[in-house]
Protein backbone atom coordinates (compact mmCIF):
# COMPACT_ATOMS: atom_id res chain seq x y z
CA UNK A 1 0.00 0.00 0.00
CA UNK A 2 1.58 3.29 -1.05
CA UNK A 3 0.54 6.90 -1.26
CA UNK A 4 1.60 10.50 -0.99
CA UNK A 5 0.45 11.16 2.56
CA UNK A 6 2.40 13.79 4.49
CA UNK A 7 2.71 13.68 8.26
CA UNK A 8 4.43 16.22 10.49
CA UNK A 9 5.76 14.83 13.81
CA UNK A 10 6.95 17.00 16.69
CA UNK A 11 9.07 15.59 19.53
CA UNK A 12 10.96 18.02 21.74
CA UNK A 13 13.17 15.89 23.98
CA UNK A 14 15.17 12.63 23.92
CA UNK A 15 12.40 10.35 25.22
CA UNK A 16 9.99 11.74 22.64
CA UNK A 17 12.63 11.23 19.96
CA UNK A 18 12.82 7.52 20.86
CA UNK A 19 9.05 7.06 20.96
CA UNK A 20 8.71 9.00 17.73
CA UNK A 21 11.27 6.81 15.97
CA UNK A 22 9.38 3.62 16.88
CA UNK A 23 6.08 5.13 15.77
CA UNK A 24 7.46 6.40 12.47
CA UNK A 25 8.97 3.02 11.62
CA UNK A 26 5.57 1.43 12.12
CA UNK A 27 3.86 4.11 10.02
CA UNK A 28 6.31 3.54 7.18
CA UNK A 29 5.88 -0.23 7.43
CA UNK A 30 2.09 -0.07 7.40
CA UNK A 31 1.97 2.64 4.72
CA UNK A 32 5.13 2.61 2.56
CA UNK A 33 5.83 5.88 0.83
CA UNK A 34 4.44 8.08 3.60
CA UNK A 35 6.34 11.37 3.82
CA UNK A 36 7.23 12.15 7.44
CA UNK A 37 8.98 15.34 8.51
CA UNK A 38 9.22 17.41 11.65
CA UNK A 39 11.16 18.09 14.84
CA UNK A 40 13.17 15.35 16.54
CA UNK A 41 16.59 13.93 17.09
CA UNK A 42 18.96 11.27 15.92
CA UNK A 43 16.59 8.35 16.52
CA UNK A 44 13.79 9.84 14.44
CA UNK A 45 16.26 10.66 11.70
CA UNK A 46 17.40 7.02 11.66
CA UNK A 47 13.77 5.96 11.25
CA UNK A 48 13.50 7.95 8.02
CA UNK A 49 12.06 11.23 9.30
CA UNK A 50 13.16 14.39 7.51
CA UNK A 51 14.26 16.66 10.35
CA UNK A 52 13.39 20.29 9.68
CA UNK A 53 14.30 21.12 13.31
CA UNK A 54 16.69 19.22 15.56
CA UNK A 55 15.79 19.11 19.23
CA UNK A 56 19.28 20.16 20.36
CA UNK A 57 18.84 21.83 23.74
CA UNK A 58 15.04 21.93 23.59
CA UNK A 59 14.82 19.09 26.11
CA UNK A 60 14.83 21.02 29.40
CA UNK A 61 12.78 20.45 32.52
CA UNK A 62 11.17 22.91 34.92
CA UNK A 63 9.15 26.09 34.57
CA UNK A 64 12.07 28.42 35.33
CA UNK A 65 14.40 26.66 32.90
CA UNK A 66 11.86 27.01 30.09
CA UNK A 67 11.17 30.65 30.96
CA UNK A 68 14.87 31.51 30.59
CA UNK A 69 14.85 30.15 27.04
CA UNK A 70 11.47 31.54 25.96
CA UNK A 71 12.90 33.64 23.11
CA UNK A 72 14.54 30.66 21.45
CA UNK A 73 11.37 28.59 21.83
CA UNK A 74 9.33 31.30 20.13
CA UNK A 75 11.68 31.38 17.14
CA UNK A 76 11.50 27.59 16.76
CA UNK A 77 7.72 27.67 17.13
CA UNK A 78 7.27 30.33 14.44
CA UNK A 79 9.60 28.50 12.07
CA UNK A 80 7.74 25.21 12.45
CA UNK A 81 4.36 26.88 12.00
CA UNK A 82 5.64 28.45 8.76
CA UNK A 83 6.86 25.05 7.53
CA UNK A 84 3.51 23.47 8.40
CA UNK A 85 1.60 26.14 6.52
CA UNK A 86 3.90 25.82 3.50
CA UNK A 87 3.88 22.02 3.29
CA UNK A 88 0.30 21.45 4.46
CA UNK A 89 0.58 17.95 5.96
CA UNK A 90 -2.40 15.62 6.18
CA UNK A 91 -1.85 15.28 9.92
CA UNK A 92 0.31 16.56 12.74
CA UNK A 93 1.42 14.09 15.42
CA UNK A 94 2.45 15.64 18.72
CA UNK A 95 4.58 13.69 21.20
CA UNK A 96 4.35 14.88 24.84
CA UNK A 97 6.23 18.25 25.25
CA UNK A 98 3.07 20.12 26.33
CA UNK A 99 4.18 23.75 26.62
CA UNK A 100 5.17 23.73 22.96
CA UNK A 101 2.88 21.11 21.44
CA UNK A 102 -0.47 22.19 22.90
CA UNK A 103 0.05 25.63 21.37
CA UNK A 104 1.05 24.03 18.09
CA UNK A 105 -2.10 21.89 18.14
CA UNK A 106 -4.25 25.03 18.01
CA UNK A 107 -2.33 26.42 15.03
CA UNK A 108 -2.61 23.10 13.17
CA UNK A 109 -6.31 22.78 13.97
CA UNK A 110 -6.96 26.29 12.69
CA UNK A 111 -5.35 25.23 9.40
CA UNK A 112 -7.84 22.36 9.10
CA UNK A 113 -5.11 19.75 9.69
CA UNK A 114 -5.84 16.57 11.62
CA UNK A 115 -4.13 16.62 15.04
CA UNK A 116 -3.19 13.44 16.92
CA UNK A 117 -1.46 13.54 20.30
CA UNK A 118 0.72 10.49 21.04
CA UNK A 119 2.19 10.20 24.53
CA UNK A 120 -0.13 12.45 26.51
CA UNK A 121 1.23 15.26 28.66
CA UNK A 122 0.70 14.47 32.32
CA UNK A 123 -2.30 16.77 32.58
CA UNK A 124 -3.89 14.38 35.07
CA UNK A 125 -1.10 15.33 37.48
CA UNK A 126 -0.58 19.05 37.03
CA UNK A 127 -2.48 20.69 34.21
CA UNK A 128 -6.17 19.76 34.13
CA UNK A 129 -7.00 23.29 33.01
CA UNK A 130 -5.23 22.52 29.72
CA UNK A 131 -7.66 19.71 28.86
CA UNK A 132 -10.05 22.30 27.41
CA UNK A 133 -7.35 23.28 24.91
CA UNK A 134 -6.84 19.60 24.04
CA UNK A 135 -10.58 19.16 23.49
CA UNK A 136 -10.75 22.16 21.14
CA UNK A 137 -7.68 21.35 19.04
CA UNK A 138 -6.88 17.61 19.11
CA UNK A 139 -8.79 15.04 17.05
CA UNK A 140 -7.57 12.05 19.04
CA UNK A 141 -5.40 11.27 22.04
CA UNK A 142 -3.40 8.06 21.64
CA UNK A 143 -2.47 7.30 25.25
CA UNK A 144 -0.03 4.89 26.90
CA UNK A 145 -1.50 4.48 30.40
CA UNK A 146 -4.87 2.77 30.95
CA UNK A 147 -6.16 5.43 33.37
CA UNK A 148 -5.57 8.17 30.78
CA UNK A 149 -8.40 6.93 28.57
CA UNK A 150 -10.92 7.38 31.39
CA UNK A 151 -9.37 10.69 32.38
CA UNK A 152 -9.91 12.16 28.91
CA UNK A 153 -13.34 10.55 28.51
CA UNK A 154 -14.47 12.48 31.61
CA UNK A 155 -13.63 15.69 29.74
CA UNK A 156 -15.25 14.65 26.46
CA UNK A 157 -11.94 13.99 24.66
CA UNK A 158 -11.65 11.05 22.26
CA UNK A 159 -8.82 8.82 23.51
CA UNK A 160 -7.58 5.29 22.86
CA UNK A 161 -5.20 3.24 25.02
CA UNK A 162 -2.53 1.39 23.00
CA UNK A 163 -0.17 0.28 25.79
CA UNK A 164 3.21 1.61 26.83
CA UNK A 165 5.93 1.60 24.12
CA UNK A 166 8.63 0.33 26.45
CA UNK A 167 6.84 -3.01 26.85
CA UNK A 168 8.41 -5.27 24.27
CA UNK A 169 11.32 -2.90 23.67
CA UNK A 170 13.28 -4.03 26.71
CA UNK A 171 15.61 -7.02 26.49
CA UNK A 172 14.39 -9.25 29.31
CA UNK A 173 16.17 -12.37 28.05
CA UNK A 174 19.36 -11.77 30.04
CA UNK A 175 19.34 -12.63 33.72
CA UNK A 176 20.97 -10.73 36.55
CA UNK A 177 24.12 -12.88 36.63
CA UNK A 178 24.59 -12.77 32.85
CA UNK A 179 24.31 -8.97 32.87
CA UNK A 180 26.87 -8.76 35.66
CA UNK A 181 29.23 -10.96 33.69
CA UNK A 182 28.84 -8.72 30.63
CA UNK A 183 29.50 -5.62 32.73
CA UNK A 184 32.54 -7.21 34.35
CA UNK A 185 31.15 -6.85 37.85
CA UNK A 186 32.68 -8.53 40.86
CA UNK A 187 31.24 -7.78 44.27
CA UNK A 188 27.90 -7.27 45.94
CA UNK A 189 25.52 -5.57 46.37
CA UNK A 190 25.25 -3.85 42.99
CA UNK A 191 23.71 -0.39 43.19
CA UNK A 192 22.71 1.59 40.10
CA UNK A 193 22.72 5.41 40.25
CA UNK A 194 20.58 7.03 37.54
CA UNK A 195 20.41 10.83 37.79
CA UNK A 196 18.32 11.43 34.66
CA UNK A 197 18.91 12.25 31.02
CA UNK A 198 18.71 16.05 31.13
CA UNK A 199 21.52 18.44 32.03
CA UNK A 200 19.43 20.17 34.69
CA UNK A 201 18.57 16.80 36.29
CA UNK A 202 22.19 15.68 36.40
CA UNK A 203 23.26 18.98 37.97
CA UNK A 204 20.63 18.78 40.72
CA UNK A 205 20.38 15.04 41.39
CA UNK A 206 23.79 13.46 40.75
CA UNK A 207 25.54 15.19 43.72
CA UNK A 208 22.82 13.82 46.02
CA UNK A 209 23.24 10.30 44.63
CA UNK A 210 27.02 10.43 45.04
CA UNK A 211 26.77 11.57 48.67
CA UNK A 212 24.27 8.79 49.29
CA UNK A 213 26.66 6.32 47.66
CA UNK A 214 29.43 7.48 49.97
CA UNK A 215 27.31 6.68 53.03
CA UNK A 216 26.34 3.29 51.60
CA UNK A 217 29.99 2.42 50.94
CA UNK A 218 30.77 3.03 54.63
CA UNK A 219 28.30 0.26 55.54
CA UNK A 220 28.80 -1.96 52.48
CA UNK A 221 32.49 -1.94 51.65
CA UNK A 222 32.10 -4.41 48.75
CA UNK A 223 29.25 -2.52 47.08
CA UNK A 224 29.59 -1.94 43.33
CA UNK A 225 28.32 1.45 42.17
CA UNK A 226 27.21 1.78 38.55
CA UNK A 227 26.41 5.08 36.84
CA UNK A 228 25.11 5.03 33.26
CA UNK A 229 25.83 8.12 31.16
CA UNK A 230 22.59 8.93 29.35
CA UNK A 231 24.31 10.45 26.30
CA UNK A 232 27.82 11.34 25.07
CA UNK A 233 26.91 15.03 25.38
CA UNK A 234 26.39 14.61 29.12
CA UNK A 235 29.63 12.76 29.80
CA UNK A 236 31.83 15.87 30.46
CA UNK A 237 29.30 17.15 33.03
CA UNK A 238 28.95 13.74 34.69
CA UNK A 239 32.73 13.28 34.86
CA UNK A 240 33.17 16.76 36.34
CA UNK A 241 30.68 16.02 39.14
CA UNK A 242 32.02 12.50 39.77
CA UNK A 243 35.59 13.84 40.14
CA UNK A 244 34.45 15.67 43.27
CA UNK A 245 33.29 12.40 44.85
CA UNK A 246 35.72 10.30 46.91
CA UNK A 247 33.71 7.17 46.07
CA UNK A 248 34.77 4.91 43.19
CA UNK A 249 32.06 4.93 40.50
CA UNK A 250 31.84 2.79 37.37
CA UNK A 251 30.78 5.07 34.50
CA UNK A 252 29.12 3.21 31.63
CA UNK A 253 27.69 4.47 28.34
CA UNK A 254 24.76 2.84 26.53
CA UNK A 255 24.46 0.04 29.10
CA UNK A 256 21.29 1.29 30.80
CA UNK A 257 19.18 -1.86 30.42
CA UNK A 258 22.00 -4.10 31.62
CA UNK A 259 22.40 -1.90 34.70
CA UNK A 260 18.65 -2.10 35.40
CA UNK A 261 18.82 -5.90 35.25
CA UNK A 262 22.13 -6.34 37.09
CA UNK A 263 21.42 -4.13 40.09
CA UNK A 264 20.17 -5.18 43.51
CA UNK A 265 18.90 -1.64 44.04
CA UNK A 266 18.44 1.43 41.86
CA UNK A 267 18.52 4.99 43.17
CA UNK A 268 17.12 7.01 40.32
CA UNK A 269 15.47 10.17 39.07
CA UNK A 270 11.73 10.19 38.53
CA UNK A 271 10.67 9.42 34.97
CA UNK A 272 10.04 6.61 32.51
CA UNK A 273 13.10 4.80 33.85
CA UNK A 274 11.05 3.90 36.93
CA UNK A 275 8.70 1.94 34.66
CA UNK A 276 11.63 0.25 32.94
CA UNK A 277 12.94 -0.77 36.35
CA UNK A 278 9.48 -2.10 37.23
CA UNK A 279 9.48 -4.30 34.11
CA UNK A 280 12.85 -5.68 35.23
CA UNK A 281 11.38 -6.05 38.76
CA UNK A 282 14.39 -4.29 40.29
CA UNK A 283 13.81 -2.58 43.67
CA UNK A 284 14.34 1.16 43.58
CA UNK A 285 14.29 4.50 45.38
CA UNK A 286 13.14 7.66 43.58
CA UNK A 287 15.05 10.92 44.11
CA UNK A 288 14.15 14.22 42.46
CA UNK A 289 15.16 17.86 42.71
CA UNK A 290 14.25 20.94 40.67
CA UNK A 291 15.25 24.58 40.51
CA UNK A 292 13.62 26.33 43.51
CA UNK A 293 11.18 28.40 41.42
CA UNK A 294 10.24 25.36 39.32
CA UNK A 295 9.61 23.40 42.50
CA UNK A 296 7.31 26.10 43.93
CA UNK A 297 5.38 26.20 40.64
CA UNK A 298 5.09 22.41 40.62
CA UNK A 299 3.83 22.37 44.21
CA UNK A 300 1.05 24.75 43.22
CA UNK A 301 0.04 22.74 40.15
CA UNK A 302 0.60 19.06 40.91
CA UNK A 303 -2.47 17.35 42.38
CA UNK A 304 -1.23 13.76 42.78
CA UNK A 305 0.25 12.37 46.02
CA UNK A 306 3.20 10.76 44.16
CA UNK A 307 5.75 11.92 41.61
CA UNK A 308 7.08 8.55 40.43
CA UNK A 309 5.34 7.07 37.40
CA UNK A 310 5.67 3.58 38.86
CA UNK A 311 3.70 4.69 41.93
CA UNK A 312 1.12 6.50 39.81
CA UNK A 313 0.54 3.39 37.68
CA UNK A 314 0.37 1.19 40.78
CA UNK A 315 -2.12 3.57 42.38
CA UNK A 316 -0.17 3.57 45.64
CA UNK A 317 3.33 4.19 46.93
CA UNK A 318 5.22 0.95 46.32
CA UNK A 319 8.57 2.73 45.85
CA UNK A 320 10.00 5.29 48.35
CA UNK A 321 10.21 8.87 47.09
CA UNK A 322 12.61 11.57 48.27
CA UNK A 323 11.64 14.85 46.62
CA UNK A 324 13.32 18.26 46.79
CA UNK A 325 14.27 19.01 50.43
CA UNK A 326 13.45 15.48 51.52
CA UNK A 327 16.24 14.28 49.21
CA UNK A 328 18.90 14.12 51.91
CA UNK A 329 21.65 11.53 51.46
CA UNK A 330 21.46 10.22 55.04
CA UNK A 331 17.73 9.59 54.74
CA UNK A 332 18.03 7.95 51.35
CA UNK A 333 20.91 5.75 52.51
CA UNK A 334 18.95 4.62 55.58
CA UNK A 335 16.07 3.36 53.42
CA UNK A 336 18.48 1.83 50.89
CA UNK A 337 20.19 -0.19 53.63
CA UNK A 338 16.81 -1.41 54.84
CA UNK A 339 15.80 -2.58 51.35
CA UNK A 340 19.16 -4.29 50.80
CA UNK A 341 19.26 -5.86 54.24
CA UNK A 342 15.73 -7.16 54.69
CA UNK A 343 14.63 -9.85 52.18
CA UNK A 344 10.93 -9.49 53.07
CA UNK A 345 10.94 -5.82 52.04
CA UNK A 346 12.72 -6.61 48.74
CA UNK A 347 10.37 -9.48 47.91
CA UNK A 348 7.27 -7.39 48.62
CA UNK A 349 8.52 -4.57 46.39
CA UNK A 350 9.35 -7.03 43.61
CA UNK A 351 5.81 -8.45 43.76
CA UNK A 352 4.27 -4.97 43.61
CA UNK A 353 6.53 -3.95 40.71
CA UNK A 354 5.42 -7.02 38.73
CA UNK A 355 1.75 -6.09 39.27
CA UNK A 356 2.39 -2.49 38.20
CA UNK A 357 4.22 -3.54 35.03
CA UNK A 358 1.25 -5.71 33.98
CA UNK A 359 -0.88 -2.55 33.79
CA UNK A 360 1.32 -1.17 31.01
CA UNK A 361 -0.28 -3.43 28.39
CA UNK A 362 1.13 -5.87 25.89
CA UNK A 363 4.01 -5.45 23.41
CA UNK A 364 3.25 -3.65 20.14
CA UNK A 365 2.13 -0.21 21.34
CA UNK A 366 3.84 1.56 18.43
CA UNK A 367 2.12 -0.68 15.89
CA UNK A 368 -1.30 -0.12 17.45
CA UNK A 369 -0.69 3.63 17.63
CA UNK A 370 0.31 3.74 13.94
CA UNK A 371 -2.90 1.95 12.96
CA UNK A 372 -5.03 4.35 14.96
CA UNK A 373 -3.31 7.31 13.31
CA UNK A 374 -3.69 5.95 9.78
CA UNK A 375 -7.37 5.27 10.38
CA UNK A 376 -7.82 8.96 11.19
CA UNK A 377 -5.91 10.15 8.12
CA UNK A 378 -7.25 7.61 5.60
CA UNK A 379 -11.04 7.10 5.73
CA UNK A 380 -10.98 3.59 4.24
CA UNK A 381 -7.74 2.47 5.86
CA UNK A 382 -9.34 -0.33 7.91
CA UNK A 383 -10.57 -2.08 4.76
CA UNK A 384 -7.19 -1.73 3.03
CA UNK A 385 -4.87 -2.77 5.86
CA UNK A 386 -2.77 -5.86 5.25
CA UNK A 387 -3.62 -8.99 7.18
CA UNK A 388 -1.07 -9.89 9.82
Amino acid sequence: MTGDIKIMVLAGEPSGDIHGSHLCRELRDLYPGVNIFGMGGEEMEKSGVELVQRIGRTGVVGFWEVFKDIGRYRKIFKRLVAIMEERSPDAVILIDYPGFNIRFARRAHNQGIKVIYYISPQLWAWGRWRVKKIRRSVDKMVVIFPFEKDFYANYGVDAVFVGHPLVGNLNLSLGKEECRRRLGIEGSPVIGLLPGSRKSEVEKILPVLLKTAGILREHLSEAVLLLPVASPALRPLVEEIVRLSPVEINLLEERGQEILAASDLLILASGTVTLEAAVFATPMIIVYRLNFFSWISARLLVTLPYIGLVNIVAGKKIVPEFIQYQARPARIARVALKILGRPEIREEMIRELALASEKLGKPGAGRRAAREILQIIIPDYSSRIRDE
